[in-house]
């Protein structure tokens, strides 16, 4: 008989574990006459249950030194295993490879110069393989539920004096869960408004100005005026641009002048080229250079103003460049 080792030695309980089944089964004689002892049994069950726990502990841990060739769900390629896993450890990290959470900060609207200088940002972010550790946004910490999350912060945009022809404001958001950082930006533009419509000069006795462009010094223009601008057909009558150029299509003077207003800042600002109906056209006037133009919003900086020389009064198609 070979006995590997007693379990609870000197107890009540005392078990001894044998190693082969012969041994095993030579504790339990026939019982014809009351042979078999409580302890046989005892060493009976528990030689079974080690072997049972031992058979199942060998068949559910993976063991290997070798490093992985390639990368299989969320084990990346040069990992070795030179410690037991269990197969849920083995199986978790295959089928759940390791997500850093998802954030966003809300899509912001651009501004006209002058417009206010607060905006809200709403930022969330959506936690994965990690409880979140951290969040900052706009330079400001948030306390962390470790969760999903959700909130706004307020923030200053800025722009310098004078204004440049557009002026982007940027912010930024980053999360932490402990192993990786993730960071994400919104932003918004700063632009001044770029205008067209039609001008009525029948008080002037609608001028030619290609023969008499003196007569543009006489055309009274205020910022009122440009801003109640109506499009001439091409709605709305006014854009945020950080650009002169535009395509007008059937803008239509209707017995009018055609006007057009643009920043000082934007490029090319005196120095537009207008195309009509395909073909470069000159048949246009500067009749406000570096004028003081003043927003809606009380905003006031250098505009160029070009009119046609002479009343429209079919659709035409325009491109400004």
């Amino acid at each position: 008989m070979s006995l590997l080792y007693t379990y609870g030695t000197g107890s009540t309980t005392e078990s001894k574990r044998w190693s082969m089944l012969d041994d095993l089964l030579n504790q339990i004689p026939n019982n014809n006459t009351n042979l078999i002892l409580a302890k046989d049994v005892r060493d009976a069950v528990f030689t079974l249950w080690e072997r049972l726990n031992e058979t199942a502990t060998a068949s559910n841990v993976y063991q290997n030194t070798n490093l992985t060739p390639v990368t299989i769900g969320g084990i990346p390629a040069g990992s070795s295993f030179s410690t037991p896993h269990t197969m849920q450890q083995m199986f978790d990290m295959l089928l759940y490879p390791y997500l850093s959470p998802t954030l966003s900060l809300g899509a912001l609207n651009n501004k006209e110069y002058g417009n206010a200088l607060l905006t809200t940002l709403n930022w969330s972010v959506v936690k994965k393989s990690n409880p979140i550790t951290g969040i900052t946004v706009d330079g400001q910490s948030f306390t962390p539920t470790g969760n999903s999350q959700t909130g706004t912060k307020n923030a200053n945009g800025t722009y310098s004096i004078p204004a440049p022809a557009s002026t982007i404001n940027t912010f930024t958001m980053s999360v932490t869960d402990g192993t990786s950082t993730s960071t994400t930006n919104t932003s918004f533009t700063w632009m001044n408004r770029i205008y067209w419509g039609s001008l009525n000069l029948s008080s002037l006795g609608n001028p030619d100005f290609g023969t008499n462009p003196g007569s543009a010094s006489m055309v009274t223009l205020n910022s009122a005026m440009v801003i109640a601008l109506d499009g001439a057909g091409v709605a709305p009558g006014s854009q945020l641009s950080a650009t002169k150029a535009k395509t007008y299509t059937s803008i239509n003077g209707a017995g009018k002048y055609l006007i057009f207003a643009w920043p000082s800042s934007v490029a090319g600002a005196t120095t537009p080229l207008f195309t009509v109906n395909g073909l470069q056209n000159t048949a246009f006037i500067r009749i406000k250079t570096n004028w003081s133009f003043t927003n809606t919003f009380g905003f006031t900086t250098p505009y160029e103003v070009w009119i046609t020389n002479t009343q429209q009064n079919s659709p035409l198609n325009i491109i400004i460049s």
